[in-house]
């Protein structure tokens, strides 16, 4: 089987074709998630509060989102445990409920060693749940409508995304802690769809016990599609880390910022619309090493401009990049983790996320500080050059073939 097994061929109506194919299970899981990400607004706005709200400095709020970069990277890695151990529908019930908790905290903490500790323990519980849901919307399709339905759900959480930017910036006019609320209220919403109408059908008992981890960091083939990753990420992330701070010295004004704020999920979910079609033709490696490529080049162009135009007419080249990579890769993870550590895999993997969080600013100080930017972005286009080349050398074909399946509907 070659790496285009990963992605189904393009045909007439090929979206709907395959995302009609997703039982109704899986539809359920998918809304259920899209309504929960709405949630979603406290983290956007999570630097912002503490710096305004708060009245915390630049430095104080580093430590505190760094707090909260670390217990994300923690909570990916303990979610695939748990999918795996304890069950894909009660590991989201359980980080839905926790997440509610830890969030209100955070709202609530007084002072900044509190923040620090919430911040943790927000971070630890926000994807807590992700590894599960992937697992669980893997479990539930056949493998023919797997790649389709990871790519459907990577759109619809940037599309809940896009509207929480606007939810949350006309709610943080009023009062702050209306995003926290929010968010709690939704996750808690979420944890009982799941419990009422969601099934999990029967999988493979866990058999390696504690080493679950070792056998994971054994496939050469996931260590090295997630040191891969942890790259991609760490460039991209500057969109989030410098490109602000670029977009600051340019003169655009803070309303600038909330629109691109908002505009870049929805140029990702317009992007995967446009593009899904393109990416199904190209076997997972090819696709995956473009979309690193185009990041990796398309940021840094976009970080020379120095005005509104620039920026919203270079955006699209790295946003399309964004789009082809994370559309193919959930469905690369699914397709080279065995059945019953689905779970191991995408928390191996989605840990990357985090620890991105925390690489990519150390990162961007070091490099500004040893060659200002020129050296930062050249960096990125070096690092994601070198990324997309060991990609295309890699087999991302999956592991096994699997039977179309027993899917709870």
């Amino acid at each position: 089987m070659t790496a285009a097994a990963v992605t189904p061929p393009a045909a007439p109506g090929w979206w709907t074709s395959r995302f009609g194919q997703i039982p109704g299970n899986g539809r359920r899981l998918l809304a259920g998630l899209g309504a929960s990400r709405l949630g979603f607004v406290v983290v956007p706005f999570a630097a912002y509060w503490l710096a305004n709200d708060r009245d915390l400095t630049a430095g104080q709020t580093a430590v505190v989102m760094t707090a909260f970069g670390a217990g994300w990277t923690f909570g990916v890695l303990a979610g695939g445990s748990m999918a795996d151990r304890v069950g894909r529908k009660y590991t989201i019930i359980i980080a839905n409920v926790l997440s509610a908790g830890a969030f209100l905290l955070l709202g609530a903490a007084p002072t900044l060693l509190s923040l620090c500790a919430a911040a943790a323990a927000a971070g630890f519980a926000f994807d807590l749940a992700r590894p599960a849901v992937q697992a669980l919307l893997a479990d539930i399709v056949d493998a023919q409508s797997r790649a389709p339905a990871l790519a459907l759900l990577y759109w619809i959480m940037n599309l809940s995304r896009a509207a929480s930017c606007v939810i949350g910036g006309l709610l943080a006019q009023h009062d702050f802690r209306l995003l926290f609320v929010l968010n709690a209220l939704l996750n808690l919403a979420f944890a009982a769809v799941v419990a009422a109408v969601v099934a999990e059908p029967p999988r493979p008992v866990v058999g390696r016990g504690r080493g679950a981890w070792r056998s994971v960091l054994a496939d050469r083939r996931m260590v090295g599609f997630t040191a891969v990753t942890l790259v991609f990420l760490t460039v991209h992330a500057q969109s989030m880390v410098t490109l602000p701070v670029v977009m600051d010295e340019a003169g655009i004004p803070p309303v600038w910022y909330g629109i691109v704020l908002a505009a870049d999920p929805a140029a990702v979910v317009i992007a995967q619309l446009l593009l899904q079609r393109f990416i199904a033709t190209l076997p997972a490696a090819k696709a995956c090493a473009a979309g690193i490529a185009a990041v990796g080049a398309g940021l840094p162009l976009t970080a020379v401009g120095d005005s509104v135009g620039w920026f919203v007419a270079t955006t699209p080249l790295w946003v399309a990049g964004e789009v082809v990579f994370l559309a193919i890769a959930p469905a690369v993870v699914a397709g080279l983790a065995p059945s019953d550590m689905r779970g191991a895999y995408f928390g191996v993997w989605g840990a990357t996320m985090g620890v991105a969080a925390l690489a990519a600013p150390v990162t961007a100080l070091l490099l500004l500080h040893l060659g200002g930017g020129t050296l930062l972005w050249a960096g990125c286009v070096i690092a994601g050059a070198a990324a997309a080349a060991a990609c295309l050398r890699m087999d991302l074909s999956p592991a096994s073939a699997e039977p179309d399946g027993s899917d709870a509907r």
